[in-house]
């Protein structure tokens, strides 16, 4: 019984989460072209420099993901850049320039990537249908 009530609470903070970003959200427009915008990026694999890795605190092991110079050049919009303090010294600190790939801002493209490519596998499928046909008569 607890477990039930659980769920149903989970629920309804679930629905009242959605309500709220839903009240939020302006401007909702389709994404027509994120085919090509994904089509753009070229994954890789990667390992952030040992040293940089330890003063900015990241991780050293090997990543993929995308080079963000190239990323930026692809779909601007997925880039962000924001300063990351480090130490250099006692009591002393810089400020290095991190740029990084937002894949949570990814995720929506990849989704309407596989719909457009859906889209064309269901032409092509139609059209096969269509040129059978007419090789069958």
């Amino acid at each position: 019984m607890k477990r039930a009530i659980s769920f149903a609470v989970l629920l309804i903070a679930a629905s009242l989460k959605l309500s709220a970003q839903e009240i939020v959200q302006n401007n909702v427009k389709p994404v027509n072209n994120s085919l090509e915008m994904v089509s753009k990026l070229n994954p890789v694999s990667f390992n952030y420099d040992k040293a940089w890795a330890e003063k900015l605190k990241l991780s050293a092991k090997p990543q993929y993901g995308f080079v963000a110079s190239e990323a930026k050049t692809a779909v601007p919009s997925l880039i962000t850049v924001w300063p990351k303090d480090y130490a250099s010294g006692k009591n002393a600190f810089k400020t290095a320039t991190v740029t990084k790939v937002d894949y949570e801002s990814l995720v929506p493209l990849l989704v309407g990537s596989i719909k457009e490519q859906q889209q064309q596998i269901d032409e092509l499928r139609r059209e096969i249908k269509a040129l059978k046909s007419q090789n069958a008569k």
